[in-house]
């Protein structure tokens, strides 16, 4: 595809959000996991609470959003609110949530719509966890539940944001709820996941045609610390697979599998048929990936500012190239892709506006090289409860002032990026 084709195509401006990390006022499985404490192992100690009250203040967020003159946003429906007891939907919240599309399309600003975020209402786990057959048919009554409430005003859909990095989280370090250190496990609920997306594929094709659906996957780009230690090297093969391949490959061979010695092995078929329209890119960081003898976990990563691009605040390497590297790989698959989470947390916003410009340097290269970009959405809106990180984390375009009654503070880097928008448009 040329890049006059690309020109064709309406380009996506946006940014993204999910509900749990902005709305508040929420009691699911990760509320109920930090009431157990479970979260303070990691010192961070976050309190949820009201995040930053979005459920109460979004007319007002949505301004702000107009301001930034983008024409799509990425936001997430919270699923505990919709379905707070397993036999009963929430009808007041759905209202709440359409109010919200309304509110989109007079703005004429697209909604891209993320059905699953990482959370789960407080009765998910017990009854039907992902790691259990059951847990597919329980989510498509969900998804049905949304998709028709949302089919007069949303074409695009987002089954599922980082399946593999929520796997990872509950399953296999333990930080999510459920909270089993199990590989075996782990892989079933991906199993699962992925096979959730497929029904909710068709069913959702079957209310709305026009729908266009896929996936946000996150992928990082993995060197080995030492190019001349085969150790390193091979370990980094591995994890680009497991990490960034195995997704893709099941869609595309029918089969979820992986092997890696004394510690994982999976391997089954499963009727994906390459059945999905686009690939959203999660892209933050680079790893370098060394060797250790441990039988638990043989490898350490590190990050290493190799690039001079720095540092976040939490301590990820900023490298703008990688997301040139990760969109011209997927692009081989034949789908169309949009970048559908990119950012940075940081007090300085200096570096954030730096780390734009280096981003969008790269979307430009993408686009030119002639690859079916459709879109480029920044992590995020505004400042938010970032899971591990609680509130610590400054990722937003918008400020939040948590000790001002949560006012919202328009950043330079959201003057930089509508100006940049306006560029574009021209």
């Amino acid at each position: 595809m040329t890049s006059n084709d690309n020109q064709k195509k309406p380009f996506y401006w946006g940014v993204a959000t999910s509900a749990f990390q902005i709305e508040g006022h929420i009691e699911n499985d990760m509320t109920d996991w930090e009431e157990q404490g479970r979260f303070r192992q990691d010192g961070k100690n976050p309190q949820y609470e009201e995040a930053i009250d979005h459920w109460h203040h979004w007319r007002e967020d949505f301004k702000l959003l107009t301001r930034l003159n983008v024409n799509a946003y990425r936001f997430s429906v919270e699923w505990s609110r919709i379905q707070p007891e397993n036999n009963r939907f929430d009808d007041t919240a759905l209202a709440v949530y359409r109010d919200m599309l309304i509110e989109l399309k007079k703005k004429q600003i697209t909604p891209f719509l993320t059905l699953h975020h990482f959370t789960h209402p407080l009765w998910f786990h017990q009854k039907c966890p992902w790691h259990k057959e059951e847990s597919v048919d329980t989510f498509l009554a969900y998804v049905e539940k949304v998709a028709r409430f949302a089919a007069p005003f949303v074409d695009w859909f987002l089954t599922f944001n980082e399946p593999l990095v929520w796997a990872l989280a509950a399953y296999g370090a333990a930080k999510f709820p459920p909270g089993e250190k199990d590989f075996e496990k782990m892989m079933l609920a991906l199993f699962h996941i992925l096979k959730s997306h497929r029904d909710a594929y068709h069913l959702i094709k079957k209310i709305n045609p026009k729908a266009k659906i896929g996936m946000a996957k996150n992928f990082i780009l993995f060197r080995p610390l030492s190019k001349s230690n085969p150790l390193d090297k091979s370990l980094t093969r591995f994890l680009r697979f497991f990490y960034n391949r195995m997704i893709i490959d099941a869609f595309q061979q029918n089969r979820l599998q992986v092997r890696f010695p004394f510690l994982l092995k999976f391997d089954r078929h499963i009727d994906l048929n390459n059945l999905i329209d686009f690939w959203g890119i999660n892209y933050y960081y680079r790893l370098h990936v060394h060797f250790k003898f441990s039988l638990r976990l043989p490898f350490d990563l590190k990050f290493i500012d190799q690039s001079g691009e720095g540092f976040s605040d939490i301590g990820w390497e900023n490298h703008s190239k990688g997301l040139f590297k990760t969109a011209k790989w997927l692009a081989k698959t034949g789908k169309p892709i949009l970048i559908t989470e990119n950012g940075i947390a940081t007090d300085n916003d200096l570096k954030r506006v730096e780390f734009l410009e280096n981003h969008l340097h790269v979307i430009k290269k993408i686009q030119k090289k002639g690859i079916d970009l459709r879109g480029y959405f920044y992590w995020s809106f505004l400042d938010n409860y970032e899971w591990l990180e609680g509130n610590s984390a400054r990722f937003g375009l918008i400020e939040v002032d948590y000790q001002n009654k949560l006012k919202r503070i328009e950043k330079p880097s959201a003057v930089f990026y509508r100006n940049y928008i306006a560029w574009q448009n021209d």
